[in-house]
């Protein structure tokens, strides 16, 4: 690794990974064969999908820094598809910026250009896979790298007036590049690729995307500021024809590509059509009629040809599809975070910021949203009150702040950077300051128009507003994020990011205090730099101890400090543990918890389930702090669930039972089960499956376990915990599930309460995110965030409501809890 890390955060960075990119694909490209896509984005990955059915198989995280480094323009990979080429603004310094060459089945960053003069717009190997050519912003003209010399730079050509957007690569091995100077030129085939045509571009000032036609026989180019298509001669560049785009809206065509046949020429860009992005086709070698392709919501940056006549198309919002040669999607893949473009006038917040209303946008219909921070609630179609005002955009005399380049104070402009275009306004209450979101920052003036503070936006800020108090601002971004910031200096305190599911969330600070919601696990990461020589690392923030502090998230907006916040929210832990302790002082009662779990036929994390929970349990409740004087677990997994082990397990616990006082006993079982000749059973390890009526002598009897319960319950209290429900494939691939509902009714008695892990007919589930069912998932939550009344205490109720809650969402309402209640008290200390 590389000792020279100026430049790159040098500790790790939290970062929202819901499975895609969080922010515009900026370009996209596929192998030869059309296996695997890559796409680049603003977010600094890279991802690499499959083909056929877009499925995500890497995800490539660039090396990062403050500021915009780390965020990716262009992508390529070669014809093989064995390497991933990536640029961008890679390293934020001129004469400093570098290409990363990637492995793409292992994802290892193998080596870097470095020493280019600016930023990376565009990359494309050559058709036999020998040349990497590159166009750059400024000035800077095109590069081309060489493999057959490691990648050493082969051919410059730096004689550009502006900058180059677009590079491609014909058959036979010429180069034709654009340029926003107005000029396209071709190359000779290398190595030597010296010029041997250009021409001022006929159809428009701005030139941009180009493709070559298989053929070799024709050039197509597009346009940044027209929607027109010129098809040129390859050898004179001189123009053939212009393609039909009479009626298509202002704006450009940003990219064009041939079909793989050479067959149909698509367009695309900001053409839209009832808000809607279209891909414009043309058959019979351009000269056919025009067609359109529904797509995206927002500019499309990349077509890229596949076999059969299949098209990539790639967009800004961020989007990716595969069409049939026919116009119809074969795959799509969109953000799961929502969306929250169009409230640029609506986003409102309460006085306090704790409360803030904001929309689910899907192609400009808006679903009405509520997060309320004291709460750590989510709610659909709030109610309307007085508790949230919308942003004050009158007072003070902006201009030009809705989607301009040049917003104005009192007809003076407002200082913004290159290429910065403001989008949201909102006025202090006070009128003595007023904050822009732009693509770039937040941006905070005083009444004069001086510039208070100024920071980075992790995506277009899109709407913006000052809460009444006047301490906070609140801005909705395009990377699916809700970030409250101080006014004073616009340090960030707090960011929440919805899913487009419309149920889950996460909420942090940059620290990486969070809360989440059962759905939302691994949403959130820390990315970690490892050098500008190695790809970046990422690690779930649930993988760090300690981060999981709801208690925290309104205190810093109360205090605007996160140490002052850590420190009341301990004062606050310790007078409520020893309000706990004192009340339990003298309590003589024992917790017992035998927890059992088998992952066989078909599940992973039953075991898991088992050893997560008495851990839990064994942790937080025993001991002066605790609910109990003692906890005392068992823990069988796998090949130790025998149906002996298992009798055996409960005859020792019931006469452990027996030697205390008002005693509680925890039962899980997460494994497999079910129904023969109307009889329910438990598969244990040794359980003999096939023929089913060997499961009659081999398993574990529902009516022998509720004999030993029973037992057990004469001296205490039982809380059953059956995750036996979920349908599994045995030897013969049938699915096997037990009757839930029926089982609870039979098992539940007096002192016995039990609950199960879905109904009847429903499946229980499991997920690698989790290393766990989602049933125990929910419930070992449930120790840490169900003492809604702040007792220090979670009771049975507390539970069940949980579990009613949070089951459903984790599995997408596919799982829902059953209760059998015959006792209803505080059963634990709260996490």
């Amino acid at each position: 690794m590389s000792d020279d890390t100026a430049g790159l955060h040098d500790r790790p960075v939290l970062v929202v990974e819901p499975g895609f990119h969080t922010a515009p694909i900026i370009r996209a490209d596929v192998d030869a064969a059309g296996r695997f896509a890559v796409t680049a984005s603003h977010d600094r990955t890279v991802r690499v999908f499959d083909a056929t059915d877009g499925r995500l198989l890497r995800t490539l995280r660039l090396p990062t820094g403050s500021g915009n480094v780390g965020r990716a323009f262009a992508v390529a990979t070669s014809p093989d598809g064995s390497l991933v080429a990536v640029g961008g603004w890679t390293r934020g310094v001129a004469g400093e910026e570098q290409i990363y060459l990637f492995d793409r089945a292992s994802g290892a960053l193998i080596q870097r250009l470095e020493g280019l003069p600016n930023v990376v717009h565009r990359l494309v190997f050559s058709r036999d896979g020998r040349f990497l050519a590159a166009s750059l912003f400024g000035s800077n003209g095109v590069r081309v790298y060489n493999q057959d010399q490691l990648w050493v730079e082969a051919f410059a050509d730096p004689d550009y007036d502006d900058s180059s957007y677009g590079v491609a690569f014909a058959t036979d091995g010429r180069l034709a590049t654009t340029s926003l100077d107005g000029r396209i030129r071709i190359y000779g085939p290398g190595p030597a690729f010296r010029i041997s045509c250009q021409v001022v571009a006929p159809d428009g000032t701005r030139p941009v995307g180009l493709a070559f036609r298989v053929q070799g026989d024709r050039l197509a180019v597009g346009y940044e500021d027209t929607p027109a298509v010129s098809l040129l001669d390859t050898t004179t560049l001189a123009l053939q024809r212009a393609e039909d785009t009479t009626g298509l809206s202002s704006g450009g065509c940003i990219d064009v590509a041939w079909s793989a046949d050479g067959k149909t020429l698509f367009a695309g860009g900001t053409y839209s059509e009832c808000g809607t992005r279209r891909v414009v086709a043309w058959s019979n070698v351009g000269a056919g009629p025009r067609r359109t392709w529904k797509a995206s919501a927002n500019t499309i940056m990349s077509l890229v040809p596949l076999p059969r006549g299949d098209l990539l198309v790639a967009a800004q919002d961020p989007y990716l599809t595969r069409f049939a040669a026919d116009g119809t999607t074969r795959w799509t893949q969109a953000p799961p975070q929502a969306d929250l473009r169009g409230q640029r006038y609506d986003l409102a917040v309460s006085d306090d910021g704790a409360v803030v209303d904001f929309g689910y946008d899907e192609l400009g219909t808006r679903a009405p949203a509520r997060f309320d921070l004291a709460a750590l609630t989510l709610t659909l179609d709030p109610p309307a009150d007085n508790r949230i005002a919308k942003p004050q955009q009158d007072g003070l005399p902006v201009e030009n702040w809705v989607s301009h380049s040049r917003p104005t104070l009192a007809g003076v402009p407002l200082p913004l950077q290159s290429y910065e275009t403001s989008l949201s306004l909102a006025i202090h209450a006070a009128g003595d300051r007023f904050v822009l979101g732009t693509h770039f920052y937040v941006r905070a003036f005083d009444a004069a128009g001086k510039s208070l503070w100024p920071h980075p936006a992790p995506g277009t800020a899109l709407a913006v507003n000052v809460t009444g108090d006047g301490r906070l601002v609140v801005a909705a971004y395009a990377d699916g994020t809700l970030r409250w910031h101080a006014m004073d200096d616009g340090r960030e305190l707090l960011a929440f990011v919805p899913l487009q599911d419309r149920k889950n969330w996460v909420a942090w600070t940059p620290e990486g205090y969070y809360a989440a919601t059962p759905g939302a696990h691994g949403v959130l990461r820390w990315h970690v730099n490892r050098g500008w020589d190695e790809a970046a690392d990422d690690v779930p923030i649930e993988a760090v101890e300690g981060m999981r502090r709801p208690d925290l998230l309104q205190r810093v907006l109360q205090t605007l400090d996160i140490d002052k916040a850590v420190s009341d929210a301990e004062a606050e832990r310790r007078r409520t543990a020893t309000i706990r302790a004192t009340a339990k002082r003298t309590a003589k009662a024992r917790l017992h918890v035998l927890a059992m779990g088998i992952s066989n036929h078909g599940l992973h994390h039953a075991h898991r389930d088992a050893e997560d929970l008495a851990r839990a349990l064994f942790d937080s409740q025993g001991g002066a702090t605790g609910r109990y004087a003692h906890a005392l677990p068992q823990c069988l997994r796998n090949n130790e669930v025998t149906a002996g082990a298992v009798v055996t397990a409960l005859e020792g616990l019931r006469r452990e039972m027996a030697r205390g006082s008002d005693d509680l006993a925890v039962i899980l079982f997460s494994g497999h089960g079910d129904l023969v000749d109307d009889s329910l059973y438990l598969i244990a390890h040794d359980t003999v499956v096939e023929p089913r009526s060997r499961i009659k002598t081999s398993g574990v009897s529902v009516a022998l376990l509720k004999d030993e319960i029973t037992e057990i319950a004469r001296h205490g209290k039982v809380l059953l915990l059956l995750d036996a429900c979920r349908s599994g494939a045995f030897a013969d691939a049938r699915g096997y599930a037990l009757d839930a509902d029926g089982l609870r009714v039979q098992l539940a008695q007096t002192n016995v309460t039990v609950f199960t892990s879905s109904s009847r007919e429903e499946e229980s589930f499991e997920h690698d995110r989790w290393q766990n069912g989602a049933f125990t998932e929910v419930f070992l939550d449930a120790l840490r965030h169900a003492d809604t009344d702040r007792n220090g205490l979670i009771g049975v109720g507390d539970l069940q409501t949980y579990l009613r809650n949070h089951l459903p969402q984790i599995t997408e309402g596919r799982q829902t809890p059953g209760f059998e209640t015959r006792f209803d008290e505080e059963l634990f200390a709260a996490l």
